[in-house]
């Protein structure tokens, strides 16, 4: 339970009060959001109010060593959980990090200090000191006369320690003072324990509790947190059976404001912004944080840097954003109906398993005959898909552009769908009862033709070197085009100025008859030739300018 050190019937300090005053502060973030706790007049209160994983981001934010006012001001509980998400390898607490963080313990004034100590979590605390130091010698040199504990007057009278080396040395000889004047049989409790404890067996003790708090905010462990990733059947997907029950993330005793730090890490797009932008309820500020960190422990993200958090929260928002659109179309009432009553979990997993359907389309085009020859543009679709986590390829939208990147809204799934309708085509084009048989990769002689190796050949060269073959007389077959014909090729095209667009007309039509929906690829290769071939002068028709044909040299 946060407490503050004021009149608690205040009302500056009361904790509807302290909420209210928290949601401009919220809707902040960095170095404003820290000045505007530090210029209120009741700082630690709002500071002890804020949900911990919120202080705890705002801390890495800024910087550990640059803040640490805001720990002076912490409870020991939020301070407690800031420990458990930044000083942990593994199942293993780092002798570093935990340093860092007993010396920005040591560094508040010695009230401070003292108040943070008293309510830290103990077995927590002796594993970060027992990281520290191995203690030689101790209580038992004093014999059993207690009044020789009395004349004790330093506490390094009372323990010989080792420590990792003198800097540490330096920190702890601190540690132990303050705490040997001020809270002499704390002292001596925490001292013995970190002398008797077995390193095993407290650090196993010590993670199970650090992983019972961190699951009390959504972090469970990772194994656990992949069942985001658990799919769900689109087109079976309804609703009504994934409907929350009323205040499910609220609680009458909950002390901390909701968490605020997700609308200003990273800015929902679409429809879930307008969504969002009709207010959120503390009711689903907790859930959509809950929902953020289980997927952060299912991506085994470091709780603690920035840059992993916006990617995961991005993700976060990419997912339910692309399950409301597919759910709601663009009915923003209905889609925020649908964000306030049905697990944000399920829209998750619905707006995931839309992607891993693309994927699994992918997949299958990646390992079938026209896998290897697939262009350029087709083959960045498939492999943008191919990922753990499918992604969008932003050459559909912009032809300069060569990247990838998440999905963002429903509207780009649904391109895709387009563009692998067009590939899928493809395969029937190219099949067995299609314009010819692809031969094997291992099976294409290119002996003296350019190019000259079976993984640089692709289904715009094939198709082409057969339609220039069949524009020469020849059977429509992808042979290697003879580099000296070039010139009366390039001729036979340009006839009258009108030949390329009526050969493209004419092969748009004939594709579309042969297989549906792959007209776009006559018009892709026809374009090649257009730029490849048709504008070049005759001095530069040699094998090097030339595209959209494998030439024999």
């Amino acid at each position: 339970m946060t407490t503050f050190d004021s009149e608690q019937d205040n009302d500056l300090f009361s904790l509807e009060a302290i909420q209210q005053q928290l949601l401009p502060i919220q809707a902040s973030s960095g170095r404003k959001k820290y000045q505007l706790l530090l210029e209120a007049p009741n700082s630690a209160a709002l500071v002890q109010c804020l949900p911990p994983q919120e202080l705890f981001l705002l801390v890495k934010e800024l910087g550990v060593l640059d803040v640490p006012d805001l720990i002076g001001m912490a409870s020991p509980e939020q301070v407690t959980l800031c420990v458990d998400m930044d000083c942990w390898q593994g199942d293993e607490l780092d002798a570093e990090d935990s340093l860092l963080w007993l010396q920005l313990l040591l560094i508040q004034d010695e009230e401070a200090f003292l108040r943070l100590i008293d309510g830290f979590d103990f077995e927590l605390l002796v594993m970060m000191v027992k990281k520290q130091l191995t203690i030689t010698g101790g209580l038992e040199s004093l014999g059993d006369d207690e009044d020789l504990m009395a004349n004790r007057k330093r506490f390094d009278q009372v323990y010989e320690c080792d420590y990792r080396n003198s800097d540490v040395a330096k920190v702890m000889d601190l540690f132990q003072d303050v705490l040997f004047r001020e809270r002499q049989e704390f002292f001596l409790r925490l001292m013995e324990a970190v002398r008797h404890e077995f390193d095993s067996a407290l650090q196993e003790d010590v993670f199970v509790l650090r992983r019972g708090r961190l699951a009390d905010l959504g972090f469970v462990e990772s194994f656990e947190a992949r069942s985001l990733y658990s799919t769900i059947d689109p087109d079976s997907f309804n609703p009504e059976h994934y409907l929350k029950p009323a205040g499910i993330y609220s609680s009458e005793t909950m002390v901390s404001a909701a968490p605020g730090f997700m609308t200003t890490t990273v800015v929902p797009r679409d429809l879930l912004a307008d969504v969002m932008a009709g207010g959120m309820t503390p009711d689903l500020c907790h859930e959509l944080s809950f929902l953020l960190n289980r997927a952060m422990s299912a991506d085994q993200v470091d709780y603690g840097e920035p840059d992993e958090i916006r990617q995961a929260l991005g993700d976060v928002y990419h997912y339910l954003n692309i399950a409301l659109g597919h759910l709601a179309g663009s009915d923003v009432e209905q889609a925020a109906q649908l964000f306030r009553s049905v697990y944000l979990q399920s829209l998750y997993q619905l707006g995931f398993s839309l992607t891993v359907e693309l994927r699994q389309r992918a997949e299958k085009i990646k390992t079938s005959s026209i896998g290897p020859y697939l262009d350029g543009p087709d083959t960045a679709v498939i492999t943008a898909l191919c990922q753990p986590k499918p992604r969008f390829f932003n050459g559909i939208n912009d032809a300069t552009r060569a990247d990838q990147r998440s999905f963002f809204t429903w509207a780009e799934l649904v391109m895709v769908q387009a563009e692998l309708e067009c590939i899928e085509g493809l395969h029937n084009l190219f099949g067995p009862q299609g314009l010819f048989d692809l031969p094997q990769l291992e099976q294409l002689d290119l002996q003296g033709c350019f190019p000259d190796h079976g993984n640089e050949v692709t289904l715009s060269e094939l198709f082409l070197t057969a339609l220039a073959n069949r524009l020469m007389g020849r059977d429509f077959d992808p042979q290697p085009f003879p580099v000296q014909e070039l010139l009366t090729l390039q001729n036979k095209i340009n006839q009258d100025g009108e030949g390329l667009v009526a050969l493209r007309e004419q092969t748009q039509r004939w594709l579309e008859q042969q297989a549906p929906g792959t007209g776009g690829f006559a018009g892709f290769c026809l374009d090649i030739w257009q730029h490849e071939l048709c504008e070049l002068q005759p001095t530069e028709l040699t094998a090097e300018y030339v595209g959209g044909l494998i030439i024999r040299l």
